[in-house]
């Protein structure tokens, strides 16, 4: 080989370990976080949770749109015409042109308190519109709370299963040795043989879900790739103190039905008032008008009108958006019934799994302290000769399935603490949502015409 040849690889080599070294540091690593750090990043970072705040703010923005009308408008309007021929008594004054300029002042009064109701339900529907945003926000946190846990239940399943797995290699060697020294046949080979390769499937398996689960909780946090923290697996302990009552109040998909509902009963009074009067006042000045006749009022002039509208039929339009409202009221009412039997039904399921996971957990626990003594005399016997194998594989098998099951159960006690959570809103943003509370944000018929201030989404995590 020429030396010639010889720069060339090395180059070669230089430039491949650098691509490799490229490669290594541009990739990402996952961040390790603990459950509060990992339920931060989803709120930081979740795209759905980020268009469900701009959604909010855009039906804020609605709440103050909609009640426009209830302000004075103002206008500015010029003109400006052209006429062939204008005749001013006998004269004729050809090719003539006419220009004028006018500032208008018009507002509509409210005679009925139309205003006060529109301007009510409007808010009750923004505060509707974000209670069901809160309830997605519950939702979501549960979900991502859920894939933790069993993120770090799936790690913990690996750890089990690849202690399985060492385990049945170790009797495997064993088997290998005695088989060499014709101390058992080799159909208890090939048994033990099948067990590892049993047990390595499993492994990779477990191994398989963990990434998946990984993968949904860099979906839940916009992109960021996380990992649960490494620390003891501990048995949760938790106080179910709420109840339904608690359940029925801060259940954001409840309180979004009831103020639903509430807004159905104020959209009818609304409806009612469709042949109501009204009073419509403008003013108007007119700074400039050439010739100084050529608009209404007069150069330099204001004119002022009041308008009084009386309708006296409508086409039965009031009544049947009347009785239209009337059937949303009925129907919001039934569907608030609903939310709260499902807040009832999901509370009690939450309360039963908690319960059977608690007691599985116990009882798994003690047949898991049975099945390790079991298997530890089988294993002893077989090994001194005294027992067939098939028993030892019924133990090792016996053995793996209850320790699965145990971490089952402790999975299913998370699973139970984060169902109750979600079944009494407790991942919303911690708001009351009723008018009172809405008439104090915006000040009952006043505050609608100020400017919008800053949303704030408050969040217990």
């Amino acid at each position: 080989m020429t030396a010639l040849k010889q720069r060339w690889i090395l180059v070669a080599a230089f430039l491949l370990f650098l691509s490799f070294q490229g490669g290594a540091s541009g990739a990402p690593a996952a961040e390790v976080a603990a459950l509060d750090e990992y339920l931060e990043m989803v709120r930081q970072g979740n795209h759905s949770l980020q268009a469900g705040v701009r959604n909010a703010e855009a039906a804020y923005y609605g709440v103050l749109a909609s009640v426009s009308y209830q302000r004075p408008s103002v206008a500015l309007s010029g003109s400006v015409s052209y006429v062939s021929d204008q005749q001013a008594g006998a004269a004729h004054n050809r090719n003539a042109m006419t220009y004028n300029t006018s500032l208008g002042l018009t507002h509509r009064f409210d005679l009925s308190g139309e205003y006060t109701l529109d301007e009510r339900q409007q808010i009750l529907f923004y505060e509707s519109q974000r209670a069901a945003f809160d309830n997605s926000v519950n939702l979501l946190f549960a979900a991502a709370e859920d894939t933790y846990w069993s993120a770090v239940l799936a790690r913990e399943n690996i750890a089990l299963q690849k202690d399985v797995l060492r385990q049945r290699r170790e009797n495997n060697r064993v088997i290998e040795e005695k088989y060499r020294q014709q101390l058992v046949p080799r159909l208890d080979l090939i048994r033990s043989e099948a067990q590892v390769v049993a047990a390595e499937s499993l492994v990779t398996e477990a191994e398989a879900q963990y990434r998946n689960l990984l993968s949904g909780m860099t979906a839940l946090t916009g992109g960021t790739e996380v990992v649960p923290v490494e620390e003891p697996l501990a048995v949760p302990d938790f106080d179910l103190g709420a109840g339904l009552e608690e359940a029925l109040l801060s259940r954001p998909d409840v309180r979004a039905a009831r103020l639903a509902l509430e807004r159905g009963k104020l959209v009818k009074k609304l409806a009612a008032k469709g042949t109501a009067p009204t009073l419509t006042g403008a003013i108007r000045w007119t700074p400039w008008s050439d010739p100084w006749n050529a608009s209404t009022p007069q150069d330099g002039e204001i004119g002022a009108s009041l308008t009084l509208n009386i309708p006296l039929a409508d086409g039965s339009s009031t009544r049947y958006r009347t009785l239209n409202a009337d059937r949303l009221a009925q129907a919001a009412e039934a569907s608030l019934r609903s939310a709260e039997n499902s807040a009832k039904q999901d509370l009690a399921i939450a309360l039963n799994d908690w319960e059977r996971a608690s007691a599985l957990e116990k009882d798994k626990k003690r047949q898991v302290e049975r099945s390790d003594e079991e298997l530890r005399i089988t294993e002893l016997m077989y090994n001194e000769g005294m027992g067939a194998q098939i028993d030892l594989i019924n133990a090792q098998t016996e053995n793996q399935r209850v320790r699965t099951d145990y971490l089952n159960a402790v999975k299913g006690m998370y699973a139970a603490i984060v169902e109750f959570r979600r079944a009494i809103g407790d991942y919303a943003p911690d708001e009351e949502g009723t008018w009172k509370e809405a008439a104090a944000r915006y000040g009952k018929g006043t505050a609608v015409v100020n400017e919008m201030r800053t949303l704030k989404l408050k969040e217990k995590n």
